[in-house]
């Protein structure tokens, strides 16, 4: 093998010197956070505390006298574990920095771990709102173990860019810290920047396999081909790690190797591995964090609009990104993915046109393709404000009405001029004061009227918030939606009663309207 004649003779010498170069650790500043975060964007939560309620902000009181308040001392550890971190404030976010403080870790670990909200859009994009605010940690973890919980959920949504500004919050100190950042940066592509602060401070990490190829990123090929051979020697490579790194150093072995099967498994480092030797595997069947990585503009367009349809569906990228890939080109082929590019092309063209049969026909088809593949938000986000006005079919003032119901402005949602027996009930939900469930003779309408008029939120919720367990309250009450959607109508009653308490009427009328609308079959 090349690299073990060119360095055998080096590596009894260096081997002990290297490994202690590992152990050295220097916190490396965080850089700045996001300015912005499209898939966030106007349409996240903004938590309005009612008179009175248990967010009811209170001001300072004031002193009345000259007396020295007592002085609390503890050491800077003690303090820095208690730190708010955070990308949204409170000014944006409408939360108090006290969100998880009063929350035992170990039991908010496994319900973060747990959470899922995708089968309703409201709720999803309060909980991205809930892990991206600036917050304490809870009892029984600092700041940083806190702050890695909840970047380690978005990445499991495919929000990497948020994640890996979230990460940054806090200095790279721990293993662990450096690792979730390192990985974070290899999903979206800023291998350099982690391999620049890596080198830099080899003793933030002692995964062998990304000090070799962040060596080779840094161009130092005598450190990476060292590195390797020690690793090697100490049997601290996996099988598919040593493959792949071998081929990344050795380009003659990589040409005569056949293809690497994947494993089952692949971490984001051996994913940028076999990029980097040639190999790129596609996202399709991988996790949706990989999924970013095709948004780069190497990857063909349609791995691009298979992977930004992927993101939109979780709510973790912006719909505008989508509309830009649809429109990129002309569709070169049928069905699939191109249908749903072709639909929105001729949507756009029927806009600028402005013919009401045209501009109808083509709104029709293009939630036709999209509804099938989970993306009427799209429609709802981006059309819904575009069509406000348009002279349009009755068909499709039906579908005016009902996507402007799913988009930000769904209080002025346009009623069409025949309307269905649910409109009305459909607009007395978006106001926030819901009539006439019962002559739909629809339990989830019924449910849904009930929880915005005398229902009481459950007593185990009803505790959490009395207890100063806000974030826990609002998972909990989110998660009674949830089963209300799959009939548990009691626990709708309920979690809508508790979410409108805490102040989150905006919430709780976008996720009924979109749970009625999903129920509908829209």
């Amino acid at each position: 093998m090349r690299i073990r004649q060119a360095f055998a003779r080096r590596l009894g010498a260096l081997v002990c010197a290297l490994v202690c170069a590992l152990l050295g650790a220097v916190p490396v500043r965080a850089e700045a956070p996001l300015t912005a975060i499209d898939w966030l964007g106007e349409a996240g939560p903004v938590i309005r505390a009612p008179e009175g309620g248990p967010m009811a902000g209170q001001e300072a009181p004031v002193s009345l006298s000259a007396s020295a308040p007592d002085v609390t001392i503890a050491s800077i550890g003690a303090v820095r574990a208690q730190v708010s971190v955070g990308l949204l404030g409170r000014s944006i976010t409408g939360l108090p920095e006290t969100l998880w403080s009063g929350s035992r870790y170990e039991r908010l670990r496994e319900e973060i771990a747990g959470a899922d909200f995708r089968s309703i859009a409201a709720l999803q994009r309060l909980f991205y709102t809930l892990m991206l605010a600036e917050a304490l940690p809870p009892d029984g973890a600092d700041a940083e173990r806190f702050l890695t919980l909840r970047a380690d959920r978005l990445r499991a949504f495919g929000a990497i860019e948020p994640a890996e500004a979230l990460v940054e919050r806090l200095p790279l100190s721990s293993a662990a810290h450096f690792g979730l950042w390192f990985d974070l940066t290899l999903l979206a592509g800023l291998e350099d920047k982690a391999c620049a602060v890596l080198n830099a401070k080899r003793g933030l990490s002692g995964d062998y396999a990304a000090h070799i190829f962040c060596a080779v990123r840094g161009e130092n090929w005598a450190d990476a081909a060292l590195l390797f051979e020690a690793a090697d020697a100490l049997g601290l490579l996996s099988g598919s790690q040593r493959r792949l790194l071998l081929a990344f150093l050795d380009p003659d072995y990589a040409e005569a190797s056949p293809f690497l099967a994947p494993p089952r498994e692949i971490s984001p480092l051996e994913f940028r591995l076999y990029d980097a030797v040639g190999n790129p595997l596609p996202t399709a069947n991988l996790p949706v964090a990989f999924a970013v990585s095709d948004l780069r503009t190497v990857a063909g367009w349609k791995a691009q609009l298979e992977a930004a349809e992927r993101l939109v569906r979780n709510g973790a990228l912006s719909s505008n990104v989508l509309l830009g890939l649809y429109t990129e080109r002309k569709p070169s082929a049928s069905g699939g993915v191109w249908e749903r590019a072709r639909a929105v092309q001729a949507l756009e063209a029927a806009l600028e046109e402005g013919s009401a049969a045209r501009l109808s026909a083509a709104l029709l088809r293009a939630h036709e393709v999209l509804a099938a593949h989970g993306l009427v938000s799209l429609l709802a986000d981006l059309y819904a404000p575009e069509i406000v006005g348009a002279e349009l079919t009755h068909e499709a003032e039906d579908l005016r009405f009902r996507l402007g119901l799913l988009s930000a402005d769904y209080e002025r949602a346009e009623a069409p001029r025949d309307p269905a027996a649910d409109v009305a009930f459909l607009q007395s939900l978006a106001a926030g004061a819901p009539l006439g469930a019962a002559a739909l003779e629809d339990r989830l309408a019924e449910a849904i009227e009930a929880g915005f008029g005398a229902a009481l939120p459950d007593p185990a919720v009803l505790s959490l918030m009395e207890g100063g367990q806000l974030g826990q309250a609002i998972l909990a009450a989110s998660e009674q939606l949830k089963a209300g959607l799959s009939g548990d109508l009691a626990a709708l009653r309920s979690g809508l009663a508790a979410l409108r308490l805490m102040g989150l009427e905006d919430v709780a009328r976008r996720a009924s309207l979109d749970m009625m609308l999903q129920r509908r079959q829209f």
